[in-house]
């Protein structure tokens, strides 16, 4: 036995034991490769690195104890098989047997150990570690023999009669197999569609006894819709036209939920035609089917973000464009309505173009919001608060012929999302709901805190687990078909006539809130309504005081003016608008360019108004260089599309004074205006050019 290879595990928080058990079992067992660990993960670790055939495991250790030691191995199906022997200073007591019993164990050796019964021990657990070895080989041999033998069960029934002895062998080897099976094996009466046998196995599948499904027609626990199909397969054998048939059908359990399965059916031979039977395998495939379903819902969520994002590209790329040419238009515009008088007829053609340009601007924030390039200067807001300061407006929005209900939560559903915006997708679903019910109906808004405790796949997005905040805007209206659920989210995709909409109302709120960090879930049938769920990541902290909307009116101020833009229009229409305003306008095409005027400016700056994104450098790395000038300079940025390399997620911090291009020339006057009129923070930096 000295000769004996094998490895062997201590693990025990006591040197002097390791040290003792080493020396034994080099003794005993001198070809023995012995390791140790000082704790029970460590020994967990040192059994995954290097498997030993043998663990002596210590009861009484820090952190984590041998019984929780060895449930750990145990559940590991890696290291389940190997035996562990507990090394125990008392003598086993019967709770620390049950104990033991429970973690797992095989045996007790005492401390202080004696070196035969090591010996003893080490031995035996040698021979269960080969028992288990075999017990595994045998076990798979089993599983490999149970389909083998299924199919030549059939042929050795045909000679049921012709032997008694092979009778008994056979019955003998059927019963076997048919209990011990991991899959459902039925006889079927091919005449009357009747369970004639069932194993225990069909019965854990379909939820029934064995006993239940003694007699019951295979039909009555098969879907309605998987019937016809089973008939037909049944048919082709009982016509010879199939020698066996296979078929993915459900089940219904007797709480009515659905089992997947897949049956395999051969006709069963018999002696004579007058009992024909067919010979059933049953194997449940469900998860298959959920692990295909999940499989089938992330792909088409690919398709769909991958479309979703190229016309996102599109429609940004078109709105930035677009944004410059409007300020333009509508500040030109202001100008054009500043030199004409009331009575002029050319006023009301440039009112005309003032208001189309107005429109095309509110398209261009759609496009964006779609795109998600907008700038949002998100905030902590709880939604309870934003559905109550809503809801007069939106009683007016939606009529009198539609209830308006709110339902706010105990709890603050808080999360940080940019005021203005959020109440623009609470606007664009109301109004979306109010279409749906001409006739009047019912519009609920509710906020709530949900948590979230499994991965929820869907069409728009994935839910990971965790807690949200959770906006939902339910109507009672006339619902969508399947096929208009699954564009409704695409830009310039309506159901409404072509002077109604424009298409870019739900594209919007999908933007924001996919911008916010939420994913958006719909519910809707033709007929019976709809609900829209949106999730926000749920915040900590506390909510910002609402804004007054205040329509305060600065007055003119003094002041230099830098302004940054790389578009020819926008520097232009800024210059001639500040200076109109009685503003000194020192203008530059890019950051490099504003600091080289900046050196060359012997006095002092007030005020940067800059485009965010800029050649080589961003609007937000110039402010900050010249705020080291000029510490008490005012920053107001321009943007009209953002992207990932100037704000993450196109988010701007809401203290930072910020306008959206298109603007008119009142706005920018204004902006200005307000931005010059506030007092500076003061810091220790000396201005050198004040």
């Amino acid at each position: 036995m000295k000769t004996t290879r094998f490895k062997l595990l201590a693990i025990d928080d006591g040197e002097e034991t390791l040290d003792e058990l080493q020396a034994a079992v080099a003794h005993a067992f001198p070809a023995a490769a012995f390791s140790s660990a000082h704790s029970g993960q460590k020994g967990l670790e040192e059994a995954l690195n290097d498997l030993p055939d043998i663990i002596l495991l210590d009861i009484v250790m820090p952190e984590m104890d041998g019984f929780e030691t060895c449930r750990r191995f145990k559940e590991d199906i890696r290291l389940r098989d190997i035996p562990i022997v507990f090394l125990t200073a008392v003598k086993p007591d019967s709770e620390i047997c049950e104990k033991a019993i429970e973690a797992g164990a095989e045996a007790f050796i005492s401390k202080p150990f004696e070196l035969w019964e090591l010996l003893v021990q080490i031995r035996a657990m040698l021979k269960i570690k080969a028992a288990n070895l075999t017990q595994e080989a045998e076990r798979a041999k089993l599983q490999q023999m149970v389909k083998q033998r299924t199919h030549e069960l059939a042929e050795q029934l045909v000679f049921r009669e012709k032997a008694l002895e092979s009778l008994k062998e056979s019955e003998a080897l059927f019963k076997a197999v048919f209990t011990e099976s991991p899959m459902g094996i039925c006889l079927l009466d091919a005449r009357t569609g009747r369970f004639l046998r069932v194993n225990a196995m069909l019965g854990r599948i379909t939820g029934r006894t064995p006993e239940d499904l003694a007699g019951t027609d295979w039909r009555s626990i098969t879907h309605p819709g998987d019937i016809a199909m089973q008939t037909d397969s049944l048919a082709r054998l009982e016509s010879g036209e199939a020698k066996e048939v296979w078929l993915e059908k459900r089940y219904l359990k007797p709480d009515g939920s659905a089992v997947w399965v897949k049956l395999t059916a051969t006709p069963l031979p018999a002696f004579d035609k007058t009992a024909p039977r067919y010979l059933g395998m049953v194997e449940d495939i469900s998860a298959d089917k959920t692990a295909e379903r999940e499989k089938n819902q992330l792909e088409e969520q690919l398709r769909q973000s991958q479309k979703m994002e190229t016309a996102g590209s599109l429609a940004g790329g078109i709105a930035h464009d677009f944004n410059n040419m409007l300020s333009a238009i509508l500040t030109y515009s202001d100008f054009l309505l500043k030199s004409i008088n009331r009575e002029d007829p050319r006023r009301k053609d440039v009112e005309e173009i003032k208001t189309t340009g107005l429109r095309a601007a509110a398209l261009t924030r759609q496009l964006l919001a779609f795109s998600r390039k907008q700038v949002l200067q998100p905030q902590i807001l709880d939604i309870n608060a934003t559905i109550t300061g809503m809801k007069a407006m939106l009683h007016r929005l939606i009529g009198e012929n539609i209830k308006l209900t709110t339902v706010t939560s105990k709890e603050p559903a808080l999360i940080k999302a940019d005021p203005g915006y959020l109440e623009q997708v609470l606007l664009n679903l109301c109004v979306n709901a109010r279409d749906a019910m001409p006739k009047g109906g019912k519009l609920t808004l509710e906020a709530s805190v949900a948590r979230i405790d499994a991965e929820y796949i869907h069409r728009h997005g994935t839910l990971q687990p965790g807690s949200y905040a959770l906006l939902a805007v339910s109507d009672n209206g006339c619902g969508m078909t399947p096929e208009t659920k699954e564009h409704i989210f695409e830009p310039f995709f309506t159901t409404k006539p072509r002077d109604k909409g424009t298409g870019l109302g739900l594209s919007t709120v999908h933007g924001i809130v996919k911008q916010s960090g939420g994913t958006i879930v719909v519910y809707s049938e033709e007929g019976s309504g709809t609900v829209f769920k949106l999730y926000f990541p749920l915040s900590s902290g506390e909510a910002a005081a609402a804004k007054q909307q205040a329509g305060r009116k600065f007055s003119a101020v003094s002041g230099t003016v830098l302004v940054v833009d790389d578009e020819d229009q926008i520097k232009a229409l800024a210059r001639r608008t500040l200076a109109e305003d009685g503003l000194s306008v020192i203008v530059a095409a890019s950051a490099e360019e504003a600091l080289s005027l900046c050196k060359r400016h012997n006095k002092r700056i007030d005020l940067l108004l800059t485009d965010m994104i800029l050649p080589k450098m961003t609007g937000i790395e110039l402010a900050d260089q010249l705020k080291s000038a000029y510490p008490e300079i005012k920053i107001i940025y321009m943007s009209g599309y953002t992207d990932h390399s100037v704000l993450t997620d196109g988010m701007l911090d809401p203290d930072k004074s910020f306008i959206q291009k298109p603007f008119t020339l009142d706005l920018l006057t204004q902006k200005v205006r307000e931005a010059l009129s506030s007092p500076a923070p003061r810091t220790g930096a000396h201005n050198k050019h004040t």
